[in-house]
């Protein structure tokens, strides 16, 4: 029951505006007003169960409107603000008003008193303008303060007004939902009234259909004329084809387009190419009376061929009509043109939208405004935008140039626009006649592809290696196709590359794929101006193509590619071209490790250039911050390659080889001037041809001062090189395979002939070769690489110097030579008794010493002999000693042979000129020397022994053949004094020396020598 009461209440309350669920007013006998069926009680408890559910929900709470709302302080503080400001204004203005001084002097008068005694002071205008301005300044701040004081009024009831205010908004979107759903279903309403199909007449139908009239028709009592005859017709048609040629010649102004008429089967056709077609006739013979439709077609495609009957023909047909009847021909032919260039454009932008449903999605951005189509392609590509725009363009092309009063005709145009800026010195072709969006964006972007592909070429074309054709160039171009368009660049002699540009996309696309280009097809489809940008990642792409070939080629040839060698800008700036852009640097395995090969490629050419590095950091002491650790560069120099025109060169091991040879003639010769630099030998360079090597080098000729060697050739006994000219040649002959090593030859002149000097030399020295006439002769040097060859050579020289003035000294004492060379000498100096020989060994860089087979005489006094050899006096000294000493030696080994094995003799050598002999049982000590008389070397053998020096000689010892007694000892010669020791031997071993006790003192059988 309580249910049921609070249904009742609520269906009360809900009653108002609304149908009540109990019946009421807006039913009768339950049914609507509107016609509609009465609801069952069956749906009436629906509805109640339903309504019953919602009972105990809430509606959705109304939004609280905060937007707006300012702080109540803040109000206040800003009336302050601005009362103070007025305040100010009002004060300044008060002040600017001057009021009148009154007169204190003046007799008083009682008159400007008040009644009450009150004066009423200065009453003047001025003084009034501030009071009142004072007061209005006064109401004004009142009134503000006034509603100041109501809002605070309000304030205190803030919660309630909110609540009034969310509940205003609330009810007026209520309103607005209201008026906008009337709005809609009016709006709904009237978008249907032409589409709603109107009822059909049934009984006119079925009237018009069983009995072929309809009685409500009025009959107007028409006589239909007679059906013509075929005769009748062709002569009518005659008739109008006549009046029709005479009106449009005579009395018609035809519009230029319309001008390509024909005239047949009574009607008039006008043809405008690549638009429409249209027939027109003639109702009246009355040339003021208009021309009529007869029928229109389209002479483009996509379109339709025949227009059908219907609603599109009836109002081309009527509008066409009333033209023709207000502005004529030239008004049918605006309207018309005007019709087919809007259709044109509706079917280019339907393309368009095909085109962007298709495989041309994601790339195109398709807009249309009021009679234009834009069209934007490559999307995702970088840099400026590119779009074609197509649209009607009002300009002055007129068609035809017969008349003279052409005005201009509407067409349909294109803009172009590449990065954003129009083109408007190229032409594209729509072909207005058959219409194809993608055809006129293929050839849009063929006109771009080309252009792109063209300033490439011409900026690539700059170079050498392309303007001189020593690499190939070839650009392909099309109008229509864009695929067709290419570039074909020829990197080196073996490979070459093909740039397209996928047209959907705009992608650059390099042929055959590697890695090289699909890395530089990255970088080229990541350039926001290719056409200026491309060209120089082309040109990397070249050099680090050709890079590439020789480095692979060089690591099989066994060359070794230097990573840690990375010069810097500066670096680069200084020893290498400015337009190098690609280098590596490499080192033969058996190379000096400051010297290096440097390959470099540019636009130019390639080249290869001759490198000095050094492992530090360091230049000149002082450490340079822009260094980074490894190696640095320090000098540069071209190898001259003759190799292809512009240094174009097919990667061969042959080529490797021949760089390979140049560059170590270059570094031997580099460093042989920078020692002749160093040592002060005068040198001049000359380009020549060097024999065995096919490509062209450098002559080195060094000169000597005459009657002046270098300091590698001077010695204080020697100052000057008689036997050579002040010129020698010195020329480069490639690598010795076997040592890796470089040949250089020297050629060198002699003043005068030297006699069997050619058989001494080459028997000597096979590096040494001589000219038939013995004048000129060739020495063969090998150093190696990296290391200076003039030293050596001046080694040579300085070995062939002493060895011809050795050969001379051993000819001026007649002696012979057995063995020659330039490192040892050996001679014979003594035939009798048995013969003996002595080598005089000189090795490079060591003193002289000689030498003697065992058992020769001389090998106490070796050393003594080496000495000699080797200070000031030299060898001629030393072959002077060696012969005067030869008697002397051959006693002494006879005397030691004898005492062999009684060990009771020793001979002492003190030097080569001073000798001792001992002998035990008896004692005795004798000393022999080299003495110097009349110019003639003399041997003053002396005994030391005290107690016989007053003692008379033994018998036989006075005088002997080349020698004799003196006081005190002997005096011999050369020659002599080998009989003198023997006898002094035999003497003395069998005891026969006298005591001497009666001749002592007496000086009997003495001579007197003077010695030097």
């Amino acid at each position: 029951m309580a249910g049921e009461s609070k249904r009742k209440s609520v269906v009360e309350d809900r009653s108002n505006g609304r149908p009540q669920l109990d019946g009421g007013h807006d039913m009768a006998n339950g049914v609507y007003t509107n016609g509609n069926s009465a609801i069952t009680t069956e749906s009436q408890s629906n509805t109640l169960a339903a309504m019953d559910s919602l009972v105990g929900q809430l509606p959705p709470e109304i939004e609280h409107i905060t937007y707006g709302y300012l702080p109540f302080s803040k109000l206040i503080t800003r009336l302050v603000q601005d009362t103070f400001n007025g305040l100010t204004d009002v004060i300044t203005d008060m002040s600017d008003l001057q009021v009148p001084q009154s007169n204190h002097h003046a007799p008083h008068n009682h008159l400007n008193s008040l009644p009450n005694g009150i004066a009423t002071g200065n009453s003047s205008q001025a003084n009034f303008q501030k009071k009142l301005r004072m007061l209005d300044f006064a109401q004004d701040r009142r009134s503000q303060f006034i509603k100041i004081l109501v809002l605070s009024q309000w304030s205190r009831q803030a919660e309630a007004i909110g609540k009034v205010i969310d509940l205003r908004v609330w009810l007026d979107g209520q309103r607005r939902i209201y008026d906008d759903a009337a709005n809609w279903t009016g709006e709904l309403k009237r978008i249907l009234a032409p589409r709603k199909m109107l009822n059909p007449d049934l009984k006119t139908a079925l009237e018009a259909l069983s009995l072929g009239k309809a009685s409500w028709l009025p009959d107007l009592g028409y006589i239909p004329p007679k059906p013509l005859s075929p005769q009748q017709l062709l002569k009518a048609l005659r008739n109008i084809n006549t009046l029709l040629s005479i009106r449009l010649n005579l009395h018609e102004i035809i519009p230029p387009p319309f001008r390509d008429f024909s005239i047949s089967s009574g009607r008039a056709r006008f043809r405008v190419p690549e638009e429409f077609e249209i027939e027109l006739s003639i109702a009246d013979e009355d040339p003021s009376k208009q021309l009529y439709f007869i029928d229109f077609r389209f002479l483009f495609s996509p379109s339709l061929s025949e227009i059908p009957q219907g609603g599109l023909r009836d109002q081309i047909e009527g509008r066409t009509n009333h033209v023709l009847g207000k502005e004529g021909l030239s008004g049918c032919f605006d309207f018309l043109h005007d019709l087919v260039l809007t259709h044109k454009l509706t079917v280019l932008r339907q393309q368009a939208y095909e085109m962007l449903r298709g495989h041309w999605s994601e790339h195109l951005k398709v807009e249309s405004a009021h009679r234009s189509l834009v069209v934007q392609y490559w999307l995702h590509r970088p840099g400026g935008k590119n779009w074609v725009e197509i649209g009607i363009k009002s300009g002055r092309r007129t068609v035809g140039a017969r008349s003279s009063t052409n005005q201009g005709v509407p067409y349909i145009a294109l803009r172009w626009f590449r990065d954003g800026k129009e083109i408007a010195d190229v032409k594209i072709k729509l072909e207005l006649g058959v219409l194809s969006m993608e055809g006129i964006l293929k050839r849009v972007i063929a006109g771009h592809t080309t252009f792109i592909l063209k300033e490439t070429s011409k900026k690539l074309r700059e170079g050498l290696l392309y303007s001189k054709r020593a690499l190939s160039l070839l650009r392909a171009s099309s109008v229509d196709e864009p695929t067709e368009c290419s570039l074909s660049v020829q990197l080196t002699t073996e490979k070459s590359v093909e740039i397209t540009q996928e047209p959907i996309s705009g992608a650059f696309a390099l042929q055959p794929t590697s890695p090289l280009h699909t890395y530089n097809e990255r970088i080229l489809n990541t350039l926001s101006k290719p056409a200026t940008d491309a060209a120089s990642r082309i040109m990397n792409l070249r050099c680090v193509a050709a890079v590439e070939e020789i480095e692979e080629l060089a690591r099989f040839f066994g060359w070794t590619r230097l990573k840690t060698l990375t010069p810097n800008q500066d670096t680069m700036k200084r020893l290498f071209p400015p337009d190098t852009l690609n280098i590596r640097f490499f080192r033969r395995t058996a190379w000096m490790s400051c010297w290096a090969l440097a390959f470099t490629s540019s636009m130019t050419g390639d080249f290869w250039w001759m490198t000095e590095t050094q492992d530090s950091v360091t230049t000149g002491g002082k450490v340079d911050p822009m260094s980074r650790p490894g190696l640095v560069l320090q000098t540069a120099y071209k190898v001259h390659v003759e190799v292809l025109k512009y240094s174009i060169m097919k990667p061969t091991y042959s080529l490797l080889a021949h760089v390979e040879r140049i560059a170590a003639g270059m570094i031997s010769q580099y460093v042989d001037i920078r020692y002749l630099t160093q040592e002060g030998i005068p040198h001049v360079v000359r380009p020549s041809r060097a024999s065995g090597v096919k490509s062209r080098s450098a002559t080195l000729y060094l000169r000597f001062k005459p009657g002046e060697a270098p300091k590698a050739l001077q010695s204080p006994r020697r100052m000057s090189i008689p036997w050579a000219n002040e010129i020698i040649k010195f020329t480069y002959h490639g690598l010795d395979a076997a040592s890796n090593s470089a040949i250089h030859v020297a050629s060198v002149l002699m003043p005068s002939r030297v006699p069997n000097i050619k058989s001494l030399m080459s028997a000597m020295d096979p590096s040494i070769a001589f000219h038939p006439s013995a004048i000129t002769f060739s020495i063969r040097l090998l150093s190696p690489l990296g290391q200076p060859t003039i030293p050596q050579l001046l080694a040579k020289l300085k070995s062939i110097e002493r060895l011809i003035r050795f050969l001379s000294i051993i000819k001026q004492y007649h002696l012979h030579c057995s063995a020659i060379s330039l490192s040892h000498l050996e001679f014979d100096y003594a035939t009798v008794s048995y013969p003996l020989s002595a080598t005089i060994h000189f090795p490079v860089g060591a003193p002289m010493h000689i030498s003697f087979p065992t058992g020769n005489v001389h090998l106490r006094i070796q050393d003594y002999l080496t000495s000699l050899l080797n200070d000031e006096r030299g060898l001629q000294h030393m072959t002077s000693i060696l012969l005067i000493t030869l008697p002397l030696m051959r006693a002494f080994f006879d005397i030691d042979a004898m005492h062999a094995k009684s060990e009771k003799t020793f001979i002492l050598p003190r030097s080569a000129e001073w000798y001792q002999i001992r002998y035990k049982s008896p004692n005795g000590l004798f000393d022999i020397k080299m003495r110097q008389r009349r110019d003639t070397m003399m041997w003053h053998v002396k005994d030391l022994d005290a107690s016989r020096t007053n003692m008379p000689v033994a018998e036989g010892m006075k005088k002997g053949e080349g020698w004799w007694s003196i006081k005190g000892g002997w005096i011999a010669s050369a020659d002599g004094v080998e009989d003198l020791m023997r006898r002094i031997d035999e003497v003395f071993r069998g005891g026969g020396w006298g005591d001497g006790s009666a001749d002592a003192g007496e000086g009997d059988g003495h001579e007197i020598v003077v010695l030097d």
